[in-house]
């Protein structure tokens, strides 16, 4: 009989216990709120296209980082097809900061979209471009770049 009270009681106190941490974490919830998160995730659509014949390009490396990371660290990246079509997510931040090894002030969307040549002459041999985008919170952005070829 004395097990069975030790038993009923441990298992009282376990679901007071549950009990009591769920309610403190709804209180510290509804007087604190959630926390903000610091990233929203864009999709990056688009085409790349040779800008002399307007054909598609196979092969490119798209990719998407702020000013915040390094030339070789991204937020996202994706490759285009046989089409020149690529289709990706990205992070994008929701605060502004500055970059001193560029020496540019991003706003809190700014982010960098990278297109890189990465199959070398296989398809014809491209010049690697950068452009700054606005994203704006938005859920899609969709890029068109034609890419120049090396001489």
């Amino acid at each position: 009989m004395r097990k069975i009270e030790l038993k009923s009681r441990k298992w009282l106190r376990t679901i007071f216990g549950c009990i009591s941490f769920t309610a403190v974490a709804f209180t510290f919830q509804a007087c604190y709120g959630t926390l903000d998160d610091d990233f929203y995730d864009v999709k990056f659509t688009g085409t790349v296209r040779a800008k002399s014949t307007n054909l598609p390009i196979k092969g490119i490396k798209v990719t998407v980082n702020d000013g915040r990371i390094y030339y070789t660290e991204t937020n996202g990246s994706g490759m285009t097809d046989e089409n020149g079509n690529f289709d990706f997510y990205a992070s994008i931040p929701n605060y502004e900061y500055f970059n001193y090894r560029d020496n540019i002030r991003y706003s809190a969307d700014s982010v960098r979209v990278n297109f890189l040549d990465i199959d070398g002459i296989e398809n014809g041999d491209f010049v690697d471009k950068i452009i700054i985008i606005n994203p704006a919170h938005k859920n899609e952005v969709r890029i068109h770049v034609e890419l120049e070829e090396k001489q």
